[in-house]
């Protein structure tokens, strides 16, 4: 195809493309005005409001989902899109993509998309939804998630949905202030001090004279890049802002607050950069279309390279944390052991881990003690019947009420980084700057003599050099070999930027140690930016804990509104599922809170009517997931921009867990007395619907699931999302199959730290927010104490203990 591509280009106007988007959107989701009709006539305002609106009812939205192309897709996938979108508003290309459905009965006897009645462009998404062609199937799934997220998400002049009511989803409640968390209020003034929102400084037309003025007003030590004193660093050429500290950490998430608040409890001057923003608590929109746009990854449509997985992660202060469903897992035993003995770090069977997950634990204030939602405890009741044990899964939310967290927590209830450790360092003088890009680390050669010691630290703040030996986190981690290690190169700061384009201003942040908490896809994509590959496994070994769901609805009569955005977040799950106590890697299966615009882009489409069944049904469907313990590995590189792309393939093994996970999850929802359920795909025998009677389901439901273990997997079949992302810097006891030691420090490169998911060997299996703050805080322990020279008289306590739910 690419001498098409080559033909098309440059593409069309965007403009020319709204009529095959609207289209396209009509298709998706039809008027019905016999059914709104009727709706009218027994006086159901809301559902005649349903029925009568398409889903090109609003030609904004049409521009919305260009503009979400352009802005997030990368130009592989904006070509291979705008090429089908291109082709489709041609007759020639429409008959092309669509076949005989392209046909029509007058002259010129072809046309084009939009002009094809609307039974013809069902026929042909239906083809392309289920066709053997992985092509098609990967042009529905992309067109059909991203218009139909566009139109469940958009707001209304009301600030509303029109869909909504029908839907029975009320959108997010406006939080009383007396039930506001006041000890998070406060943590969140701590954090507000040290914020340095450059980004948004440089956006409203801030001078680089202006930022040194900001930065240095909120105690930085900045340079004057005129007169520059003491060390000069080649890289300060051109900068804006040069700032001087002992400790410069790239990312504001699960690895970075420990990190960070270790090392500023130390007395070392940390300084912390996030290119997201901060939304204190009682400005959180907790709209699904506005916390996409502005705390997520590419506004939630981060994917693979092959488009199969999409993949959510945080791009906000708090990162992951800021987001995610509260689940607290520790670090599971089987793993722990694994990590230990297979990879050659005891450090993690060790007491010292140990009590890092009892400080994560105790600060977070995790608890099992809560009532599930009706969404989890129709997943209880079917495993329970199922002869499956079912557990609680551990929470770090204080009062477990409220299904909107996943855009923020409104209340400060939820234990997230921002109301816990970024607060805890900020107390302690750390400075977060905001709207900031970290784009390289800045190295230097290690001279020769210095070699065998395996790390120089060169404290810049006060022009002194001093060596440092490499006290290990467990005596017997690593067989002690870190301090024989020689490292060629030493980190010596950070080049970041503020602004894009030409208006972008350079910042040089100057700093001893270097600690890359920026998560499993951006830490690799740093490393790599900077020329660090320690032997080709930086990137390597990367993890997402792919998941698939399984929808069910409930008769509404029977089994009342079950309203899964409402109650604890994910709260259910058996432990007999992912096979702990066998190999180690299953499935995990319980029931996440998903809103409009995730359940949308992601429920089975199989006509026009029947995905409009599926979404009237929305406030009565259970949405069971599943995510498995992947054994298959991917891997991040960085494109000629250098910016982070993520190749993964679900592994064969891994594919067979998802089937068995989703066994579980059908056979549990029909126990639990479904009317319907579905394996996610797109074809009518995707869905199966029950009698209700155990007895004359149970062949049937045997025989709709050995119909799915027969099923070869195919990309581009079902929605896949990825919450999890894991191990593409990983620890390990050599540099030639790991990124980092036993204590996250870079092989190849002295004073440079990796402290974040990436660093896990393996997938954990479990949520890794745990396992990843617990990794963090050991990491941060050992180099706040073999660091705390470089704070001199500013030197505090470096083993904090934390009393559960102390703020």
């Amino acid at each position: 195809m690419d001498w098409l591509l080559g033909l098309l280009a440059p593409s069309p106007s965007r403009h020319e493309l709204l009529p095959v988007i609207g289209a396209l959107a009509e298709t998706l989701l039809p008027a019905e005005p016999d059914r709104a009709a009727a709706a009218k006539n027994t006086g159901d305002t809301d559902l005649a409001i349903f029925y009568r609106i398409s889903g090109k009812q609003q030609s904004g939205q049409m521009q919305e989902v260009i503009d979400r192309i352009d802005k997030n897709l990368t130009p592989e996938s904006k070509k291979e899109l705008y090429l089908v979108l291109t082709l489709l508003t041609w007759r020639i290309g429409c008959l092309l993509l669509c076949g005989a459905s392209a046909l029509v009965c007058s002259f010129p006897f072809v046309a084009p998309f939009a002009e094809l009645p609307l039974t013809q462009r069902e026929i042909v998404l239906q083809s392309w939804a289920t066709s053997s062609i992985a092509s098609f199937r990967k042009a529905f799934t992309a067109l059909k998630g991203l218009i139909m997220a566009v139109v469940l998400t958009s707001l209304d002049d009301t600030h509303t949905n029109p869909l909504w009511p029908a839907m029975g989803y009320p959108g997010p409640s406006i939080v009383d202030p007396a039930k506001v968390n006041r000890k998070t209020v406060d943590a969140h003034k701590a954090l507000q001090a040290a914020l340095l929102p450059l980004g948004k400084a440089r956006q409203q037309g801030s001078s680089p004279a202006q930022l040194r003025d900001m930065a240095a007003a909120k105690g930085l030590l900045v340079q004057d890049v005129l007169r520059p004193e003491g060390k000069e660093l080649a890289e300060e050429a051109g900068a804006g802002l040069v700032v001087k500290c002992d400790a410069v950490v790239v990312g504001s998430g699960a690895g970075a607050g420990p990190c960070a608040a270790q090392l500023a409890a130390a007395g070392l001057r940390v300084v912390i950069l996030e290119k997201g923003d901060f939304t204190p608590n009682h400005e959180l929109s907790l709209h699904e279309g506005d916390a996409l746009g502005s705390m997520y990854e590419k506004d939630g449509l981060l994917a693979t390279e092959d488009g199969n997985i999409f993949i959510w992660a945080g791009a906000t202060v708090g990162g992951g944390t800021r987001v995610n469903w509260c689940v607290s897992f520790r670090t599971p035993e089987h793993v722990r052991q694994e990590w230990a003995g297979e990879h050659g770090l005891p450090v993690f069977t060790s007491e010292r881990y140990t009590h890092a997950m009892d400080a994560i634990c105790q600060r977070l204030g995790v608890s099992e003690e809560y009532q599930h939602g009706k969404q989890a405890q129709k997943m209880t009741d079917g495993m329970t019947l199922l002869g499956l044990r079912t557990a609680n899964m551990p929470r770090n939310c204080v009062s477990h009420d409220c299904g909107h967290c996943c855009f923020g927590c409104p209340t400060g209830d939820k234990q997230d980084m921002t109301t816990t450790f970024l607060a805890d360092a900020a107390r302690n003088s750390a400075k977060v700057v905001t709207g900031i890009y970290a784009d390289r680390i800045i190295l230097a050669a290690v001279s020769p003599d210095s070699l065998s010691n395996g790390h120089v630290s060169h404290d810049l703040t006060n022009g002194v050099s001093s060596q440092v030996g490499c006290a290990d986190l467990d005596s017997n981690s690593n067989h002690a070999s870190h301090a024989e290690h020689a490292r060629a190169q030493q980190a010596e700061g950070v080049v970041a930027y503020v602004g894009t384009g030409t208006d972008r201003i350079k910042c040089v942040f100057k700093a001893s140690i270097v600690v890359s908490s920026a998560g499993s896809i951006n830490s690799p994509a740093l490393l790599l930016r900077s020329g660090i590959t320690v032997n080709g496994n930086v990137g390597k070994h990367l993890h997402l804990h792919p998941s698939a769901v399984a929808p069910s609805i409930f008769s509404e009569r029977e089994h009342g509104k079950i309203n899964m955005w409402e109650g604890p977040m994910m709260t259910a799950y058996s432990p007999d599922a992912p096979d702990w106590e066998g190999s180690g890697y299953g499935p995990m299966v319980s029931t996440p809170p998903v809103h409009p615009g995730l359940f949308s882009a992601g429920a089975p489409w199989l006509t026009g009517a029947a995905y409009r069944d599926t979404l009237a049904h929305y406030s009565n469907t259970v949405l069971p997931c599943t995510y498995v313990r992947d054994k298959g590995e991917g891997r991040v590189t960085i494109d000629k921009q250098g910016y982070p792309r993520v190749h993964y393939q679900i592994s064969p093994f891994d594919q067979k867990s998802l089937w068995k996970g989703l066994e579980i999850d059908i056979r549990a929802m029909a126990a639990a007395g479904a009317e319907s359920v579905s394996n996610g795909g797109c074809s009518p025998d995707d869905t199966l619907y029950l009698m209700g009677d155990p007895e004359e389901d149970r062949p049937r439901v045997n025989k709709f699931i050995n119909k799915l273990h027969e099923t070869k997997y195919e990309p581009y079949r079902r929605a896949h999302l990825s919450m999890h992302q894991m191990g593409s810097c990983r620890m390990g006891s050599s540099p030639q199959t790991s990124v980092t030691d036993g204590q996250g420090h870079c092989w190849d490169v002295a004073g440079l730290y990796v402290a974040d998911a990436s660093c896990f060997p393996t997938a954990s299996g479990v949520n890794p927010m745990i396992t990843t703050e617990s990794i963090a805080y050991m990491v941060g322990q050992g180099m706040a104490s073999k660091y705390r020279h470089l704070a001199g008289k500013r030197r505090g306590p470096v083993d904090i203990k934390y009393e559960e739910g102390k703020q």
